[in-house]
């Protein structure tokens, strides 16, 4: 059988964005919604309903009755695409503020962890980096087998294609394809399901990394988010987001920090200061 394209209108893509907004958190940035979450949405919308020979129409009345489609629908808009030490300019800055820091214990959080590589990321930097303070990291996801991955710790060697040579030999294991991290990581870190438009893992947090997350969330979602996620920094604490989402923070008003050529701290003692060099 060969699924029919289903042509939605613009009413019926404003009804599923709305949907996905309110029980979700997913949604448009103000008006009309960006290019790309639309054609995912319709692409997910003729795998929803295409088969089943339902129109615009019945796909709406099915996302609004079954709570199951919409939350999978979600799940299709949200995916993306990790690596160990994304963006290593970032994890660089980090390595830095946590030498000059001298925290007494180190808590981080990653936030829409996935398949948990920037929460096993974090790890590696904290046992590097922490000069004998305790540290721990809970990783975060809405998607229980992403977190089976990541609770695995078992990744492509072409994850660590950003990894120091230094932390790849001391933390990550080759095993013929793959990559295993150091079991002597995992006592340390701990996965969690849990969808954070309902709130997040109790608890504050010296370093929080929410990145590439707040790209699927409307304006109204997206500035709760954030709300919560400076108020879970402990004293001194900083939050790191993807470098596109930083003019949205800093227009929220968020204190913000400039460390290192493109990167930005976020944090409630935060003083906004100019990177030169």
């Amino acid at each position: 059988m060969i699924a029919a394209v289903i042509q939605l209108t613009e009413s019926e893509r404003a009804q599923i964005l709305a949907l996905l907004e309110r029980r979700h958190g997913v949604g448009a940035r103000g008006a009309g919604g960006a290019g790309w979450l639309a054609q995912r949405i319709d692409a997910a919308i003729d795998d929803i309903g295409g088969l089943r020979g339902l129109d615009g129409p019945r796909v709406v009345d099915l996302l609004r009755s079954d709570p199951s489609e919409l939350a999978a629908l979600a799940d299709v808009v949200r995916v993306g695409e990790t690596c160990l030490y994304r963006d290593p300019p970032q994890w660089n800055a980090l390595r830095a503020h946590l030498d000059a820091t001298p925290f007494a214990r180190i808590r981080g959080l990653s936030v829409g962890c996935s398949t948990g590589e920037e929460a096993w990321t974090l790890a590696m930097v904290f046992d590097a980096h922490c000069r004998g303070a305790p540290w721990r990291v809970v990783g975060v996801d809405r998607s229980e087998p992403a977190l089976a991955v990541a609770r695995a710790g078992v990744y492509p060697a072409s994850s660590a294609r950003h990894t120091p040579t230094e932390l790849q030999r001391r933390y990550l294991v080759a095993q013929e394809q793959s990559l295993r991290v150091d079991p002597a990581l995992h006592g340390r870190v701990s996965f969690t399901l849990r969808d954070v438009t309902t709130g997040l893992p109790p608890g504050g947090y010296e370093i929080i990394v929410c990145k590439n997350v707040l790209i699927y969330f409307g304006d109204s979602a997206g500035a709760k988010l954030v709300d919560a996620l400076m108020r879970a920094l402990a004293p001194g604490g900083v939050l790191l987001v993807a470098r596109s989402e930083v003019p949205r923070l800093r227009a929220m008003g968020h204190e913000a920090r400039a460390v290192a050529q493109g990167v930005t701290f976020f944090g409630p003692a935060a003083q906004e200061e100019t990177f030169s060099g």
